[in-house]
């Protein structure tokens, strides 16, 4: 089964898991390191020369094992170490059925993917532990029964919407680095796109239509799409009714890249450049995206890569930086042309596998 990047059972119970959800985020607040003391901050005081300590209440600070693709994070699920995806569109958390964990069978209910409807069961994680948070008999979803390695280590699930919505996310792709946090009420704090240095972009976020606040606003020429924030795919995807409205037409997008995604079934398309593209105050600015018969829109790590990214949930506010220009290679993905949704793939045409 293809990661499921958008999930949802139904209205019901979406509503009893999303709110045990905002209770289970307080219980990994609860289990966190606790930044104190409301003093001014100096510099040995800051976190990662981001976050100003004294405007942090609580903190869970975690690597990011991949910078490129599908960014990753060490995490402990049911006594069992390994790996996670970071997906803001995969709004359960989701785990991968491996025999082995002995995951409970629940409700069976319908997904929406980025390919389409599938279908999945609902479980439960016995215990979750993130960094120095932990959570106990958390409600899942089951998102495949392919269970992948990253460099030995085993990708145990998803981490998605239902947990990262309780905090401000900042994902540093400059420093590896995954921040979960809450702010404090200390004067003086709310400025923040002030702590991720010069030329910060603030984008409002859009809430779909179940309220999930993980869209934003790109424009092409004058015409405006909603892309979802997504992490997890290393290429942005436009629908092809959405090019046909901003003016691609079959004989414009001929002389593309052909590519093909594989997400449980393939979704076949070109890659198109776009060189006027606006999102928040930059204006005119260069995108390649994907074109396929996709579902829904994704804004991915081609644009996110080499930034800081701050997903202010409680703000509503998206804030980016500039890119800055990488050390170093992730020598999984070796080209620009890879998309990985999770447990997807992107091949050329030509049979090679990207």
């Amino acid at each position: 089964m293809s990661h499921p990047s958008v999930s949802w059972p139904p209205a019901a119970e979406h509503d009893r898991r999303y709110a045990w959800w905002r209770g289970a985020g307080w219980l990994l607040v609860a289990c966190s390191v606790l930044v104190a003391a409301h003093v001014p901050a100096r510099a040995e005081d800051m976190i990662d020369n981001v976050l100003p300590a004294h405007c942090v209440a609580h903190v869970m600070d975690v690597p990011l094992m991949s910078h490129s693709g599908s960014p990753v994070i060490p995490v402990e699920i049911n006594g069992k170490s390994g790996l996670a995806y970071v997906s803001f569109t995969q709004e359960d958390i989701g785990v991968f059925a491996d025999p082995v964990m002995n995951y409970p069978v629940g409700r069976t209910f319908q997904l929406q993917t980025i390919a389409g409807q599938s279908y999945s069961f609902a479980t439960t994680i016995k215990s979750l532990h993130i960094a120095q948070g932990e959570a106990d008999n958390v409600p899942a979803i089951v998102v495949g029964d392919r269970l992948e390695t990253i460099n030995d280590q085993p990708v145990l699930g998803i981490i998605g919407y239902s947990v990262l919505s309780n905090y401000d996310v900042l994902l540093d792709f400059v420093a590896k680095r995954m921040i979960l946090f809450r702010l404090s009420d200390a004067p003086g704090c709310t400025a923040m796109a002030q702590w991720l240095g010069a030329g910060v972009t603030p984008v409002t976020l859009i809430p779909n239509a179940r309220g999930v606040l993980t869209g934003v606003e790109l424009k092409v020429g004058d015409i405006p799409l909603r892309l979802e924030v997504e992490p997890g795919s290393n290429a942005s995807v436009v629908r092809q009714k959405d090019a046909r409205t901003v003016g691609l037409t079959h004989a414009t997008l001929h002389d593309d890249p052909h590519v093909r995604t594989v997400v449980g079934r393939i979704l076949v398309g070109h890659r198109h450049h776009f060189d006027n593209v606006t999102i928040g105050e930059w204006k005119d600015r260069a995108l390649d995206v994907n074109v396929e018969k996709a579902k829904y829109n994704l804004l991915g790590m081609d644009f996110l890569r080499n930034r800081r990214v701050l997903m202010a949930f409680p703000q509503g506010v998206l804030y980016l930086t500039p890119p800055i220009l990488s050390k170093d290679r992730d020598p999984r993905i070796p080209s620009a042309l890879a998309t990985h949704l999770a447990t997807a793939t992107v091949h050329e045409t030509n049979g090679s596998t990207q």
